[in-house]
């Protein structure tokens, strides 16, 4: 059964008619009796089981993946072959994908608790595959969502395929909108696990949705690497999103992932002093930029190279702290206001002064356990 998921996907359709639900049913019930049979599903699980309960229902699947040629008499494929390719049409006229996403679909209408927004028909009743979504043939056929649940669950289904989404269930249910799955849209599918999700319910859905503006194509890398980037990106304008995502490259969506405080600490410096900064502005502390206010270009330009050139790896250790901004910056930026020095003299002495300090910043950093 398929896992792989990309945003803008076609999944498998759902809307298949009763006789084949019925017949896929069927090969799903003898399925699990070959698995008990075999021990290799407990033999108190039931169908049933498996579209009430998410747990039960992604262990399943795990199983048949491991061991699905101990079923090969079962699924089998037009040709009444074995099947491996999960997008071949089976015997009974769908694919391993499609039933799949049918069991997905119907596990999640059970978890959300809501009914279907059409009449079932009377072969439904059953309670098997019957419960699934199913598309209706016109938009007037279908009667509008009777609740926020139903609304965000019908919507949340068009995005519903995967098994390692099913015990993302409870998540999406407890953490997302109707609003959020709007405006993720497809791109929902980058959230792969809870606190990805979890982050992005804490959004405003409409700042997901000036995010995808102001960040275009880059929409998709930056909710795969970091959800909480969105609400970086709304705090600048288009021209210096740009600009930070030119200078920060691959790292910048976690400098966009940083608080509004931080963010307040990078707005008073100009685009120069930024560029000096580099890399460093994911990881900074606020209280190491406001230090660095101090100094005029060159001088800051003269330390953070020599920071660069003497910490090595302890660098971005160090300036990540708060407290490196008052136990051992502060006093190092005083020596410097009031230097006289042209830029390359500047260079030597904040070379000698770092390389001389080091020990103490080693010493510091093992001290504060970083």
């Amino acid at each position: 059964m398929s896992t792989n998921s990309k945003p803008g996907v076609v999944l498998p359709p759902v809307d298949i008619t009763p006789e084949t639900r019925a017949a896929v049913v069927d090969a799903l019930k003898r399925v699990l009796a070959e698995f008990q049979k075999t021990g290799k599903v407990a033999g108190s699980v039931s169908y049933q089981n498996l579209i009430d309960d998410p747990t039960a229902l992604y262990d399943f699947i795990q199983v048949y993946r491991a061991n699905r040629e101990g079923v090969d008499a079962i699924v089998t494929g037009k040709d009444g072959k074995p099947v491996r390719d999960d997008e071949a049409i089976l015997t009974c006229g769908v694919s391993l994908a499609q039933i799949q996403r049918l069991l997905i679909l119907t596990c999640a209408k059970r978890h959300f608790g809501v009914s279907s927004p059409a009449a079932k028909p009377q072969e439904e009743k059953k309670g098997g595959l019957g419960a699934l979504f199913r598309k209706s043939d016109s938009a007037g056929k279908s009667e509008a969502p009777r609740s926020n649940e139903e609304r965000k669950l019908t919507e949340l289904a068009k995005y519903l395929a995967y098994d390692w989404q099913i015990p993302l269930l409870q998540i999406y249910r407890d953490t997302l909108t109707y609003q959020h799955v709007l405006e993720l849209g497809s791109e929902l599918v980058l959230l792969k696990d809870a606190k990805a999700i979890a982050q992005a319910g804490k959004l405003d859905p409409a700042h997901i949705r000036k995010a995808r503006q102001v960040a275009g194509p880059d929409f998709v890398q930056l909710l795969s690497d970091n959800p909480k980037a969105i609400e970086g990106i709304i705090y600048w304008n288009a021209d210096m999103y740009r600009f930070f995502k030119g200078l920060l490259g691959e790292k910048c969506w976690v400098f966009f992932g940083r608080d509004h405080n931080f963010f307040n600490a990078v707005a008073a410096l100009d685009k120069a002093k930024c560029r000096i900064f580099g890399e460093t502005l994911a990881v900074i502390a606020p209280e190491c930029l406001i230090e660095f206010e101090r100094l005029n270009l060159d001088k800051t330009n003269a330390l953070i190279e020599a920071f660069r050139n003497n910490f090595g790896d302890y660098l971005d250790q160090a300036l990540s702290q708060k407290s490196f901004a008052v136990d051992i910056l502060r006093r190092l930026v005083e020596s410097f206001v009031h230097l006289k020095k042209d830029s390359d003299q500047l260079q030597v002495y904040a070379d000698l002064t770092c390389k001389a300090i080091l020990p103490s910043v080693q010493a510091w950093l093992a001290k504060t356990k970083v």
